[in-house]
């Protein structure tokens, strides 16, 4: 008997913790059970045939919003190709009635938490020693009829399941997942976890014995999915400083916290923190307090806004906010008011999501009481609401994704902040920019890096008081602060290095520049230095700047070429 654990990433570079979690639970079955993991990325017929190959004799699929759509292409196949293959689905996609899944797409399905429950499965289809009927949280069809048997009085306890990474080769370049809990302590409307009650902790020692298998391992990323992990400010913080004072200088971690919940000892922890050893995304959703009181959200954002200026301060936290478009009474301008009040903060990455209308969330059940229109295909995004037309969520679309590319993605942050100041808000700034992008048919192709630095100039020529030569300044030190570019556009004027050369190569053989600005590249001629550092002159900015590269983010340094640097 032969049953594969199928996980459907939604990129490759992520993992299933799923999987691994029912694996790793379930030992005595080890050699019965197998793990297949793809991503949505993949063709149809490649996974069919990947799954084909193995013979399964029970196949099971953890469902989420992300691949339900193309789980049920999958075992459409699979029920025509290999009939005689049981199929079981779980996975928040699924847990909730109606169970419409069973009998076109699947045998059984699991319902909630899974580990106890798969082991359970295991136990009927390897040695026929339970029976369906007996197996809790399951439903399944007899005679042509949905079963769903009782559900289990509590949940399990976290602290008798097996840690689920039993070995980390699959794992090579890939983020790690990691619940040092279950549950959140709030209910937010759009959110499953309003579901349940309560939060359920694994032990501290098992949490510091863990962080120590991915630390020995050198796994370079590992996200915390704990709903809100400073729930529980003491517990947060020594896991904290357990992180901190164990850096292997290779692991970072990443957590979903409230932010208005970190506290002065929090910040005080963290400012020890290696750069780059701890992330942060904070889900802010809106600002508007009628919205906030409306989806059940507790939040304190002027508490917030404080604690992430601290962090900021700080100088070695990744933080990431997230907005949610479509929420209950948040209309156009209540949005742009929630936009401007998170980019004030300026995070790290500012992500403008969408409402997504989940299976068993509260905001789905009541979704007629706020004229909420939502796709009927997973992810279940909203179309609209009586407060937000659907050309509005439309711009407010093609705002996200500019916003993505010239903020999140760093590509002209300096440019931003200078165009910015000639508009009343920045959310004013990204609309009139999503407007000039989807009237020049710019929404139409794709386009190469350059050619966003090109839109961007031909943007900026539209907006009446911005001074364009300091602009072209400015927008030619976010290019090299980019790449080593090597080709200027031809809107901007590049340096004249013939009459400065020698200045230049007397800067490069200086040993006491070498030691302070390129330690790195300590001994290399000044045409091998010429490859991985750029000096460049900028009017407006009085100044010659040297760009150093080389792994991450480059180094920029003011220099004085034949008289030292500032």
């Amino acid at each position: 008997m032969k049953i594969l654990l199928c996980a459907i990433n939604a990129k490759f570079i992520h993992s299933s913790l799923a999987v691994r979690s029912l694996y790793a639970g379930n030992a005595e079955f080890a050699d019965n059970v197998g793990i297949l993991e793809l991503s949505i990325n993949n063709s149809v017929n490649f996974i069919v045939k990947e799954i084909y190959s193995s013979s399964p004799d029970v196949l099971c699929f953890s469902c989420y919003i992300w691949n339900i759509e193309i789980i049920k292409e999958i075992a459409e196949i699979i029920r025509k190709t290999s009939p005689q293959t049981k199929i079981i689905m779980g996975g928040p996609e699924v847990s909730f009635a109606p169970y419409d899944l069973l009998g076109e797409f699947c045998d059984v399905i699991v319902l909630g938490e899974g580990e106890v429950v798969f082991g359970e499965l295991c136990r009927h289809f390897v040695h026929a020693e339970i029976g369906l009927d007996a197996i809790k949280d399951i439903a399944y069809i007899r005679d042509g009829e949905v079963v769903v048997n009782e559900r289990a009085a509590e949940p399990p306890d976290l602290n008798s399941l097996a840690f689920p990474y039993t070995e980390f080769e699959s794992l090579a370049n890939k983020i790690i997942y990691y619940e040092s809990s279950r549950g959140c302590p709030f209910s937010c409307a759009y959110c499953i976890s309003s579901t349940t009650e309560g939060v359920r902790f694994l032990e501290m020692d098992a949490v510091k014995s863990h962080i120590n298998h991915f630390r020995s391992n050198n796994i370079k990323l590992v996200k915390f999915v704990d709903r809100t992990f400073n729930c529980d400010a003491a517990r947060a913080l020594e896991i904290w400083r357990y992180i901190i004072d164990n850096d292997n200088g290779v692991t970072s971690f990443h957590f979903e916290i409230g932010a208005d919940l970190l506290t002065d000892a929090h910040i005080e922890c963290l400012k020890y923190a290696r750069i780059g050893l701890i992330q942060f995304e904070a889900g802010v959703q809106s600002t508007n307090p009628r919205t906030l009181k409306e989806i059940c959200r507790a939040e304190n954002f002027e508490r917030l806004s404080e604690n992430i200026a601290k962090i900021k301060v700080l100088g070695n936290i990744h933080i990431h906010l997230d907005l949610i478009a479509g929420l209950p009474f948040e209309d156009f301008a209540s949005f742009r008011q929630s936009f401007n009040d998170c980019f004030a903060l300026r995070p790290d990455m500012l992500q403008l999501g969408f409402l997504k209308l989940l299976k068993g969330s509260a905001l789905r059940i009541n979704s007629h009481n706020y004229g909420i229109e939502y796709k009927d295909k997973a992810p279940y995004e909203v179309l609209f609401t009586e407060h937000l037309s659907f050309s509005e969520l439309a711009m407010l679309k093609d705002i996200e994704h500019l916003l993505d590319i010239y903020y999140n993605g760093a590509l002209a942050l300096n440019t931003l902040e200078h165009a910015i100041a000639s508009f009343d808000t920045p959310f004013d700034f990204f609309h009139a920019f999503a407007q000039f992008w989807n009237k020049e048919g710019l929404h139409r192709v794709s386009h190469s890096r350059q050619a966003l630095y090109d839109i961007l100039y031909r943007y900026l020529l539209t907006i009446d008081g911005v001074d364009m030569d300091c602009t072209k300044d400015i927008l030619k030190l976010d290019m090299f602060m980019g790449e080593n570019v090597k080709n200027l556009p031809d809107w901007l004027d590049a340096t004249d290095y013939k009459p400065i050369m020698d200045e230049i190569n007397t800067f490069f053989l200086c040993e006491e520049n070498a030691a302070r600005y390129f330690p790195m590249y300590l001994g290399r001629s000044p045409k091998q230095l010429s490859r991985v550092c750029h000096i460049e002159w900028f009017p407006c900015l009085e100044g010659y700047r040297l760009f150093v590269y080389g792994d991450g983010k480059p180094r920029v340094f003011s220099i004085i070429l034949g008289g030292g640097a500032k």
